[in-house]
């Protein structure tokens, strides 16, 4: 009969490991009976799949919310009559992607948008920009949704909020302003991390990152109260990467995919001068308004205009930019939803754009998408396309289930 390793354990140390197994055992028991009785044992069961953290005795911000443009606001309708010109200066060029993706299907739920684009209807495209995040324009591109604000207003937390404070941990502990929690070492902290001062916990923050993490009142847009400031869920989750692009030494980023331009904004306050983001025309649209309304003026261009410390670009673009243009590309949340032959077209034009390294942060799960098919791990494509050295794997510090990766290209 074969033996497996043999290890030589103290009598003591054996029986602190006896006592934080039996913790951990007699903490699941009450969560187990506890079960349709017990609103704590219900609430963590139900949440903690969408969080970094325990939601016990979790500390709660109140909500914030913002005003849509006023009718006489003169920047606002300029912002619009930019976008517009853009949008129908890209779409004049337009090809569809060579592949299918989810983004097809919801390209096309926003069609009676694009058609007040395409009719240059300024006065529809710009109720619906000044409400970009309480309608359906913005659902897919953030952590946001058009049902995000009912909830906010409701007399107990959700979800959203205890997903909020998670977020503000979860940042807090990627740039060091709180220490990590051990259920080895100190189990009664441990089984209750949100238990802590939001307000400290979000100044220290932004005192290390060196620039302003918090949400611009722009679109309608909605969050959190910390330090007499509005915050979102995204605003900490971008400020963190462009946190990133100043360790990974970037003064010039591409982005594919950009979101609603969230990153673009954390970027340009984090001090990146020169980025540019490459995605579909519509979602240009978004992109523009956006940060032309929560940046500086002159600090934005889009397509066809002189360029701008930050450029807002048709995906086709990238192939212009010219070689090692750029010290960091980053992927956020996007690669793994396009059509395969787009997303692996990506890898060859990133490695002769990117100067340094290309920062992914995706999920990888690889999700079936109806009429579409399985989603996409971009380590995969990676290996597949070729060309690129991994420098580092670590889960993601802001989301579960995500993975950042650095990659630099080889020849």
């Amino acid at each position: 009969m074969k033996v497996g390793p043999l290890h030589v354990v103290r009598d003591a140390t054996l029986r602190q490991w006896q006592a934080l197994q039996d913790v951990w055992s007699r903490f699941s028991k009450e969560l187990d009976s506890g079960k349709g009785k017990n609103a704590l044992a219900d609430l963590v069961r139900d949440q903690t799949h969408a969080l970094l953290h325990s939601p016990l005795a979790a500390r709660i911000a109140p909500s914030g919310f913002s005003e849509p443009p006023g009718p006489d606001d003169a920047a606002d309708r300029l912002a619009v009559e930019r976008v517009i010109a853009s949008y129908r200066k890209a779409v004049a060029e337009s090809a569809p992607p060579p592949t299918p993706s989810m983004w097809d299907r919801i390209g096309r739920e926003k069609g009676a948008f694009l058609a007040a684009l395409n009719r240059s209807d300024e006065a529809t495209v710009r109720r619906n920009l000044g409400r970009m995040f309480t309608n359906r324009l913005t659902w897919g591109l953030g952590q946001v949704d058009a049902d995000h604000p009912e909830l906010l207003r409701s007399p107990e937390p959700t979800h959203l909020h205890y997903r909020f404070t998670d977020t503000v941990l979860n940042l807090a502990e990627a740039v060091g302003a709180a220490r990590v929690t051990s259920m080895a070492q100190n189990s009664a902290d441990h089984l209750q991390p949100l238990n802590r001062n939001l307000d400290e916990m979000y100044t220290l923050s932004a005192a290390i990152l060196g620039f302003d993490p918090s949400f611009p009142a722009v679109g309608s847009a909605y969050g959190f109260r910390l330090a007499n400031a509005l915050v979102s869920i995204d605003s900490l989750t971008h400020a963190y990467t462009a946190y990133r692009f100043r360790t990974l030494g970037a003064g010039s980023v591409f982005e594919i995919g950009g979101g609603y331009g969230c990153l673009a904004m954390m970027a340009y306050r984090a001090g990146v001068r020169n980025y540019a983001v490459f995605d579909l025309p519509w979602v240009n649209v978004l992109q523009g308004y956006f940060l032309l309304r929560a940046l500086p003026a002159g600090t934005v261009s889009l397509y066809g205009e002189p360029a701008a410390p930050i450029r807002i670009l048709p995906y086709w673009v990238l192939d212009r930019e010219p070689d090692k243009s750029c010290d960091v590309a980053v992927n956020t949340d996007s690669l793994p939803e396009m059509g395969r032959a787009t997303a692996l077209g990506y890898m060859p034009k990133l490695r002769r754009v990117v100067r340094d390294v290309f920062l992914s942060i995706n999920q990888e799960a690889k999700a079936p998408v109806p009429g579409v098919g399985e989603q996409h791990c971009v380590g995969e494509l990676i290996e597949e396309s070729g060309g690129w050295e991994r420098l580092s794997r670590n889960r993601y510090w802001l989301r579960q289930g995500f993975v950042e990766e650095v990659y630099r290209p080889v020849s």
